[in-house]
């Protein structure tokens, strides 16, 4: 998603307090929090795995995916799309095939991705592991390409509070943000071992072959290509006088999080992750609030949260089942609850991969709900954003 530059407000136009507030997205508490909580969940979870000595995969990193995906939201926020669209109807009518699209398209995504994941997970090891780059690459794309639309939210938010137009090079810059970033993830993911250590495999180990991998050493050229990428844009924000610090904050904080990626890739994932979840569930959030044009809409307020929650809440008990927790108390003492739920197996499994086909039509239905290129999704969408 990436909103064009809203015209500039005149400073006198702005009030004092919107030219401050304004500046953040949500509010200072909780843009600050999107970015600061799963950054402390990844650091506990290296301190965690520093003190137990595991090494690559193990059971803090576990804990730290699963937290990110359950409790950070990445995983279960996917079905929100959906409330969205059939909760505001007029976001399903913004074009005349926007409804073919979201609706058809994505149950056609639906179905194959169930039927692929299904077939794969019994019959093609191999398969099932091309699905599981794939479906990698798409997600690193998903949240690179929120990363920039929230960039460019962050830009018009600052237009309403009277800054300054963003400057050409920070827009240049933005463009090249989503390409860079996910060139530059894709081979740390496939081509590069997760560590240095003799036998090390890529994160996602197409090759299947000692052989099958690049050297160790080319992740500092790959960190070093993003280094002078984050270096210019540094130059760019600190040459933009009346930018505020709130999109400084998001963009530098982003632009660490892909640094950590590349040099760790199995703690950048978590990190990425878990803050692409709770901003899309806070955006969504917003999303989901009443216009002054809707003063009779019934899904308002606190019922939005709960709404949020009881649609998400089927994914949420397939990863409580599947959580690395169950297998913990599994391996100590095996009580009625855990037993019931490791009989259930099979079943959590098809939730499993019925949650991740979701996630493919999720991307699929994000791909063309956010097209602010078209004048009339600018029309119906930023209003919900509040920068209408």
């Amino acid at each position: 998603m990436s909103p064009p530059i809203a015209p500039a407000l005149a400073a006198s136009e702005a009030p004092a307090s919107a030219r401050v507030q304004g500046l953040w997205l949500f509010s200072p508490r909780v843009d600050v929090n999107l970015l600061l909580l799963p950054t402390l969940l990844m650091l506990a979870c290296v301190w965690l795995a520093d003190f137990t000595g595991e090494g690559a995969q193990g059971f803090s990193q576990a804990i730290g995916r699963w937290t990110s995906q359950y409790v950070f939201l990445n995983g279960t926020h996917v079905i929100l799309t959906f409330l969205l669209v059939g909760t505001r109807r007029e976001l399903l009518h913004t074009t005349p095939s926007q409804s073919r699209l979201l609706v058809g398209g994505s149950a056609a995504v639906f179905a194959l991705t169930f039927g692929l994941l299904w077939y794969a997970s019994e019959h093609a090891p191999l398969l099932a592991l091309l699905l599981a780059a794939g479906t990698h690459v798409l997600a690193m794309h998903h949240t690179l390409s929120q990363v920039k639309g929230l960039w460019s939210l962050h830009m018009l938010r600052g237009r309403a509070g009277g800054a300054p137009a963003p400057s050409e090079a920070e827009r240049t810059l933005l463009r090249q943000f989503v390409p860079l970033a996910l060139l530059l993830m894709m081979v740390r993911t496939l081509a590069l071992p997760v560590t240095g250590m003799p036998g090390a495999r890529p994160m996602i180990d197409i090759g299947q072959a000692e052989s099958g991998s690049l050297p160790h050493v080319l992740s500092w050229a790959l960190l070093a290509v993003w280094a002078v990428f984050a270096v210019r844009l540094v130059l760019a924000l600190h040459g933009a006088p009346g930018q505020g610090g709130p999109r400084k904050l998001y963009v530098l904080t982003h632009t660490a999080v892909v640094a950590v990626y590349l040099a760790w890739p199995l703690w950048g994932s978590i990190l990425s992750a878990g803050i692409h979840g709770l901003e899309y569930f806070f955006l969504t959030g917003r999303m989901l609030q009443p216009t002054a044009r809707e003063p009779m809409a019934r899904l308002r307020g606190p019922r939005v949260w709960a709404a949020m929650l009881a649609v998400m809440a089927p994914i949420i008990l397939v990863g409580v089942a599947n959580s690395p927790f169950v297998t913990l108390v599994d391996g100590v003492t095996r009580g009625a609850a855990t037993a019931f739920l490791l009989r259930q197996q099979p079943w959590w499994s098809l939730g499993v991969i019925a949650t991740n086909a979701v996630v493919l039509a999720h991307y699929f239905a994000d791909a063309f709900l956010y097209r602010f290129r078209i004048p009339r999704v600018r029309e119906v969408t930023l209003p919900r954003l509040g920068l209408g």
